[in-house]
């Protein structure tokens, strides 16, 4: 038979058992996500993609010489801010890169051999106003002048019409195709 004491004792040891678990899974998740982001931070600069990968080297040399990549103002435009979902919902845009990374390590290691024009027309081709929208939403709302409210029109009316798609007039934003590159 136990005495009182011991069945005291032997709750405290549970219940203390139970805090250092708490605690060594609240450590652990802290550093899961610390060890995530700074990993997620060294592969996600175009730069890293740019020089790591031969495939995106023509995507990263389009982007340079594009608006997005170099303009007056400074502004640098990344991969991600168009090519994967919004970075407000951490959620989503981190399970959003390690599906497109995985993916992309998939196809380099194991696919077929990687075709520029036909990456280029799959992305354009599922590409929506959305990520462009992020940025220049002004631009609908209240636009610089008459002429371009005129021009974007047709997005405020049938955005989901192909012809209304950003890159269907502005090609070049986001990748310069009409370069010395491509002549």
């Amino acid at each position: 038979m136990q005495s009182a004491g011991s069945d005291k004792k032997s709750k405290r040891r549970r219940r203390f058992k139970g805090f250092c678990l708490f605690v060594l899974g609240i450590v652990f998740a802290i550093g899961a996500f610390l060890g995530i982001n700074f990993g997620m931070a060294q592969v996600s600069s175009p730069e890293y993609c740019g020089s790591s990968c031969h495939e995106m080297q023509t995507a990263y040399q389009t982007w340079e010489l594009s608006p997005h990549g170099t303009n007056h103002l400074g502004v640098r435009v990344e991969c991600a801010d168009c090519h994967l979902p919004s970075k407000d919902n951490y959620f989503h845009y981190t399970f959003a890169k390690a599906w497109t990374g995985a993916k992309d390590l998939a196809v380099h290691y194991f696919g077929p051999e990687y075709d520029v024009e036909a990456t280029r027309k799959k992305v354009q081709a599922k590409f929506t106003n959305e990520p462009c929208l992020r940025c220049h939403q002004d631009l609908l709302v209240s636009p610089t002048g008459f002429d371009a409210m005129a021009a974007h029109q047709g997005l405020i009316d049938r955005p989901d019409a192909p012809e209304n798609q950003c890159i269907h007039c502005h090609p070049g934003a986001g990748h310069e195709r009409d370069s010395k590159l491509h002549r």
